[in-house]
């Protein structure tokens, strides 16, 4: 977990590096480095609040973030409580992408709320809604309200063929 102690040794480099911050957290046999760049940040010791601002790129192994505003939340214990994105975000994991106007993960419950007219792509699969809900220790998806889900068909040469052949 992200603790507060590193992330403010990275958020004082990242102000003499013009608004990078280099997060480290500990991972399962491996350090994991996260970039964290922006025009500007500001740390809030008093609200245990992290803020980046203006062209917000997050360069993580595990996904790729680019947005307006990010917030970072700590709780008590000084671990991350939840982050927040706002204004033309997007998102990459491998093949799937993730676009709309906020996006709030909230580490307790391991889900990400989009909204803004959200959109969540996964290969041939569009998924839309006036709220999309990703539970990311599950891999669970959920849109509400006036869901929608599109999927392309497959280019596989099995699925051209015409029935018959």
């Amino acid at each position: 977990m992200l603790r507060k102690n590193r992330f403010i040794k990275a958020v004082i480099a990242g102000l003499f590096m013009a608004g990078c911050a280099v997060v480290y957290s500990q991972g399962e046999t491996n350090l994991i480095k996260t970039v964290v760049t922006s025009d500007s940040l500001m740390f809030d010791y008093g609200r245990s609040t992290c803020v980046f601002d203006g062209d917000v790129v997050v360069d993580d192994p595990r996904v790729k973030m680019e947005c307006e505003k990010l917030y970072i939340f700590f709780d008590a214990t000084n671990s991350v409580d939840s982050i927040v994105a706002t204004g033309s975000v997007k998102v990459w994991q491998g093949d799937k992408r993730g676009v709309c106007d906020k996006a709030v993960y909230t580490e307790k419950t391991g889900a990400i709320v989009m909204t803004g007219s959200p959109k969540l792509q996964s290969g041939n699969s569009l998924v839309r809604g006036t709220e999309i809900k990703i539970f990311v220790n599950s891999e669970k998806v959920i849109s509400t309200p006036k869901a929608r889900l599109v999927v392309f068909p497959s280019e596989s040469k099995n699925f051209r063929k015409k029935p018959g052949q």
